[in-house]
């Protein structure tokens, strides 16, 4: 970084500079990977966090939360503290930085949504990656770095750099909705592509989810419109891609469309009457306009969910060129993330998948039935996320299930493998199951997930299907049928 000094970095993130106006040159990163004259993002901070960080010779440590005497503590050595009362401006401004210092001509691809974008901005990152293009990307099975509470991405492009080399291109999976403590992070998406410097936006779908945040459903959307919205504000040509089965999204046209420098593309179900950019027909493939592009047989997946996100990743292809034939061949090879709709096991069917808000279950649940006679799903309750998306998640699985007769329904509160912050909460469960008791929906509960998945493994035959839903609390089952010679 250069041309900057604390006391401009705190106007920059709306904060307050306690220590010496000083030259910036160091990398935004992490207290426990900083060097000598780095910079600091951190959310909170207390006094021994101080003198660590003075230890380490950091020139400047920024937060939303100083507690103790860390202001005073900080006076005493000497070192440059910023107080925000937002975390995401710094980190925001620590990643375009980071991005303009190592990444100003690559090719930036961004992807949100409720459900699908880190397969979207994986599926993205493999192709580009096969085709030759230095690509980084920030997206992961557990999807933990696709927010700005903290500086991952900006700390990450500086290593990407450092051990590759220039950085050609960027997929990176954003959260279309951010926050904690039950405190949304305003316009977070918007924040996170405008600071990309995005060429692209990928929107998925909308859905309800972090609802412990936002208010209402329309409050949803306008966060996710934030993609659209961070288009606008690039003052180059881009790509807006946008889910034309979802109407909601669909109508994310209109944020743009007084922008002739954003292009919009559209994906969706084939009609000859009416040809989008890319579209699927069944059993057939998938079309670029009226042209066959991959035929089914050759998809990496063939549930309907996965293969819009092919299409938009597709979109992204197409409008930048790139060889058919070798796309096609990226496609054909391509290994999903962990817990994407994954085959753990054969007689009986074992399906893991991160299904954790209410259309990620009904679609997951779809499909996977398909695959076995008798249906079982283990559905880990989602911790300290609020009653509102337990709810729903549970009225969910009322109208995916209601209507089927050969299922059995397992409910697990994972005590044994989440921490506090994933903690499920009395409240959680009692809204839970009542909804499920009034529909007179039959289910079993465990509090460990180690007991739930035995259980079920032991009941089931060899002709029968488990899917194994959820975020955190059944993020450790793999494990666990391991250590249990069930996989």
């Amino acid at each position: 970084m250069s041309n900057i000094n604390t006391l401009d970095l705190s106007k920059k993130v709306e904060g307050k500079l306690y220590g010496s106006n000083i030259e910036l040159n160091g990398n935004f990163t992490f207290l426990n990977k900083a060097s000598k004259n780095d910079i600091v993002i951190r959310h909170w901070i207390n006094e021994k966090g101080i003198q660590i960080a003075h230890d380490k010779g950091i020139s400047c440590l920024i937060t939303q939360n100083p507690q103790g005497n860390s202001i005073d503590v900080a006076k005493e050595l000497n070192l440059p503290l910023i107080v925000t009362d937002h975390i995401e401006y710094a980190t925001a401004f620590a990643l375009n930085t980071s991005v303009n210092k190592y990444a100003k001509d690559a090719f930036k691809m961004s992807v949100t949504g409720t459900n699908g974008k880190s397969t979207t901005t994986h599926l993205l990152f493999t192709i580009f990656s096969d085709l030759g293009f230095n690509t980084y990307t920030n997206t992961d099975a557990e999807s933990e770095g696709n927010t700005l509470i903290d500086p991952r991405v900006s700390d990450e492009l500086t290593e990407f750099y450092n051990n590759n080399g220039d950085i050609e291109i960027i997929a990176l999976e954003v959260s279309e909705v951010q926050g904690w403590d039950d405190k949304l992070m305003k316009n977070h998406s918007c924040q996170m592509i405008n600071a990309l410097g995005a060429d692209v936006a990928v929107i998925t779908n909308a859905s309800f989810d972090h609802m412990n945040l936002v208010e209402s459903f329309d409050e949803l959307l306008y966060e996710i419109g934030g993609a659209a919205r961070a288009l606008t504000k690039q003052n180059k040509d881009t790509l807006l891609v946008l889910n034309n089965e979802d109407q909601n999204i669909k109508k994310m046209s209109e944020i743009v469309e007084n922008n002739s420098n954003v292009k919009v593309m559209y994906f969706g179900d084939y009609d000859s009457s009416n040809l989008l950019d890319i579209s699927y027909k069944e059993n057939v493939g998938i079309f670029s306009k009226d042209k066959l592009y991959i035929k089914y047989d050759d998809l990496p997946f063939t549930s309907y969910h996965f293969i819009q996100d092919i299409m938009a990743a597709i979109a992204v292809c197409e409008y930048k060129e790139l060889n058919k034939y070798d796309v096609i061949s990226s496609l054909k090879n391509y290994k999903p993330l962990a817990r994407r709709f994954i085959k753990l096991r054969e007689n009986p069917v074992i399906i893991d998948d991160f299904a954790h808000n209410p259309s990620g279950i009904h679609l997951t649940i779809e499909n996977g039935a398909k695959l076995g006679e008798h249906l079982y799903v283990i559905d880990a309750i989602r911790g300290s996320r609020g009653d509102d998306i337990n709810e729903e998640i549970a009225e969910s699985l009322v109208e995916v299930l209601a209507n089927r007769e050969n299922y059995s329904l397992i409910l697990t509160t994972s005590t044994d493998v989440v921490n506090h912050l994933n903690t499920v909460t009395d409240s959680e469960l009692r809204v839970f199951t009542n909804v499920l008791k009034e529909n007179s929906i039959s289910y079993e509960l465990y509090d460990t997930l180690e007991e739930s998945l035995i259980s079920t493994f032991n009941h089931a035959n060899e002709s029968d299907v488990i899917l194994l839903l959820g975020a955190q609390g059944m993020d450790p089952a793999r494990n666990l049928l391991e250590q249990n010679d069930i996989i």
